[in-house]
């Protein structure tokens, strides 16, 4: 990800590292018929909610935990009858607590 801002002697650019998942190719496990992949969507969308955690601007914050409510809800809709419950749980890194683990 690359971000440019102006500044009083012109633009600079920023090269961001950006957070990656080892992910392999994906092979199917006993997931929905209807969404073999998805684990695979469920275990992405968690790991970004471990993330989220860390995010300092509030509104920055509230905003991808609003994607990720939004995201779970697509898994619950697309897994259909087969998905009982998803519960995201506590983090267990929250930055705006001094890494203590943050209830529900």
């Amino acid at each position: 990800m690359q971000i440019c801002m102006k500044l009083k002697d012109g633009e600079h650019c920023f090269e961001l590292t950006l957070l990656a998942w080892p992910f392999n190719r994906y092979r199917p496990g006993p997931g929905p018929i209807n969404y073999p992949a998805f684990l695979h969507d469920a275990t992405i969308v968690g790991s970004i909610y471990e993330a989220v955690g860390h995010v300092q601007d509030e509104s920055v914050r509230n905003a991808l935990e609003a994607g990720v409510n939004n995201s779970v809800a697509a898994l619950k809709s697309r897994g259909g009858e087969y998905v009982s419950k998803i519960n995201l749980g506590d983090r267990t890194n929250d930055v705006q607590t001094g890494g203590a683990r943050r209830s529900a």
